[in-house]
């Protein structure tokens, strides 16, 4: 009896170590125009987990932020970075040509495509993924506008379902924990 009863507590802790993490509502295919000017569509990236992100090219602080964060998260997945993808889908549709978005990226140690698109592309995105971006004029300034927008980070499996949001505070090790539970899950 005592062995049945060791077995069952560790089968139930077996569970806790594996357990599945939440598909969430927010998300699904898309196509955008990537920073080589190709056509690019989300379902081209099954097998790979994916990392999502809005932001702009000139974006003083949270994009360059992000992306240097992902750079460390990168580095500390190793071997499993060639599994992920990053998708930095540009708010700014006006400046942020495909050839600025290439430039962007140069940058940064990280497996990433630059995504954009026409206005109605990218609203049409940004609505699936429950992400916001308000642009601000600044007469006064010599680039004329800014753009706030959200800066949640969007991990999806490698089915394309949205798994786990990260918010801009998270860190290196809670992205990496997180994109190692994906990696894990086999979805």
């Amino acid at each position: 009896m005592r062995v049945i009863i060791l077995g069952l507590v560790a089968l139930v802790c077996l569970g806790c170590q594996r357990a599945e993490l939440p598909v969430l509502s927010t998300g699904g295919d898309f196509a955008l125009t990537d920073h080589d000017s190709h056509p690019f569509q989300l379902s081209s990236l099954r097998g790979k987990a994916v990392l999502i992100f809005f932001g702009y090219a000139t974006c003083p602080d949270a994009c360059p932020t992000t992306l240097s964060k992902l750079s460390a998260v990168y580095k500390k997945l190793g071997k499993d970075a060639a599994r992920v993808k990053t998708l930095y889908i540009s708010v700014d549709p006006q400046r942020d040509t495909p050839q600025v978005l290439k430039e962007d990226l140069s940058y940064f140690r990280i497996d990433a495509l630059g995504l954009t698109g026409t206005k109605a592309e990218l609203d049409k995105v940004v609505a699936q993924y429950g992400a916001s971006y308000e642009i601000i004029p600044t007469p006064e300034s010599e680039a004329k506008y800014t753009v706030a927008h959200s800066t949640t980070l969007y991990a999806l499996d490698p089915v394309g379902k949205t798994r786990i949001l990260f918010s801009y505070d998270a860190s290196v090790d809670e992205i990496t924990a997180g994109l190692r539970k994906i990696l894990a899950s086999g979805s």
